[in-house]
């Protein structure tokens, strides 16, 4: 646009013709700079989130009168600036230093938030600047720097967590990326001993980039029967050592049972550790379902098609045994048999549908889909229930 159609519409009473001017990438720094005091706070932050805006706009612009405004600044700075623009001055570089340490200080939490996520993976920001959001009152300040800035050690994080409680800074921290094992052993610690942060746990075992000691990682197990939350993601820990595997398999949770029936690298031991939990954990959920009866999905039955899912006989031979009341090594004799109509019987006697003893021959007995027995077309049991009786008196000994 031409410096004087650009120096009119910036006089003009029509502020929509002014807030449009102060949006676009074609107009001169002095003109941005005349529309960052304007009286319309629609054209200031149009000039706040103009990326071609001059630091002396800016530093402006960060002493606001209205929120708004003065976090659009901070949200610009950490975006990308234009390519085509030659670089800052020195005296250009200080303004903008000035700017950030305004925007750090806001009384307003939402504009302190802007620049704290602005700078959250800046390795040039201030280091003051970043230390100081790091520890704001407001975690939703503190949050981004904490979980991402490059600039924080781990020192900084241990002074931080024993600087005392602020809710969600254990759970910031532990999703940092590479977060080391003296910060982990701290967290998992403080955690544990303060109530209300032990999701914190929960976060730091499912970043897989944490690195958790041994020790640490025995007092989580110590104590994770009592958070549910945990499970799922102690379970699927790639660093489990063999004895770590051993004694999360043994912990009664449907969750560890579904991800660890998904994993492809137990060892025997942990295999038999699972399968123990898997016929305890499915013992209690029958009786359960015996006591209160449920007419619609019963716990028992959710948790032995989670269970079948995995395709590992241990762990199903284990749940189905107790389901269908057969002994255990009679139901493993028939999941190893190959035998379509044993199978069948099996996941009958079992309560299954004649879907999901479809589903058992497959992907538990190594049936090929090809022999597999699947249901009729009204979606019932292909074998007559006498004959499956039959079927199952032949491992039985009846």
């Amino acid at each position: 646009m031409q410096y004087e159609e650009a120096k009119r519409l910036a006089g003009s009473a029509e502020v929509a013709a002014r807030r449009d001017l102060a949006s676009r990438d074609d107009i001169a720094p002095e003109i941005l700079f005349f529309l960052c005091r304007d009286a319309d706070v629609g054209v200031r932050l149009a000039v706040a989130g103009n990326r071609r805006t001059p630091p002396e706009a800016d530093i402006e612009l960060a002493r606001d009168a209205d929120d708004a405004v003065r976090a659009r600044v901070g949200e610009k700075l950490g975006e990308a600036r234009p390519v085509d623009l030659p670089p800052l001055t020195a005296k250009k570089q200080a303004l903008a230093i000035e700017t950030i340490e305004a925007l750090a200080v806001d009384n307003s939490g939402r504009v302190r938030e802007a620049i704290a996520r602005a700078l959250r993976l800046s390795i040039d920001a201030p280091p003051h600047i970043v230390q100081a959001l790091a520890r704001d009152i407001e975690i939703k300040v503190a949050a981004p720097i904490l979980q991402n800035s490059p600039l924080l050690g781990d020192g900084d994080l241990v002074d931080i967590m024993n600087s005392g409680p602020i809710k969600g800074v254990l759970n910031a921290i532990a999703k940092r990326r590479n977060v080391g094992q003296g910060v982990t052993e701290l967290l998992v610690n403080r955690a544990i001993a303060t109530p209300g942060e032990e999701s914190a746990v929960a976060d730091l075992l499912a970043n897989e980039t944490a690195r958790i000691g041994a020790g640490t990682m025995d007092k989580i197990i110590d104590v994770a029967p009592g958070y549910g939350d945990w499970h799922g993601a102690l379970a699927a820990r790639k660093d489990l050592t063999s004895d770590n595997l051993q004694r999360v398999a043994a912990i009664p949770s449907d969750a560890i049972a579904e991800t660890l029936s998904q994993r492809s690298d137990l060892d025997d031991a942990a295999m038999a550790a699972l399968s123990s939990m898997v016929a305890r954990r499915m013992a209690e959920l029958t009786k359960k379902r015996e006591e209160e009866a449920p007419a619609v999905k019963p716990a028992a039955d959710k948790f032995l098609i989670t269970v079948m899912k995995s395709g590992k006989i241990g762990p199903v031979g284990a749940a189905i045994s107790l389901r269908a009341g057969i002994p255990t090594d009679v139901t493993m004799r028939i999941l190893t048999s190959k035998n379509p109509k044993a199978l069948v019987a099996l996941a009958w006697k079992a309560g299954l549908s004649a879907a999901q003893a479809q589903s058992l021959q497959t992907h538990v007995g190594g049936i090929s889909p090809q022999t597999a027995l699947g249901p009729t077309t009204s979606g019932g049991y292909p074998i007559a229930h006498a004959d499956m009786e039959w079927q199952l008196g032949l491992y039985l000994g009846n």
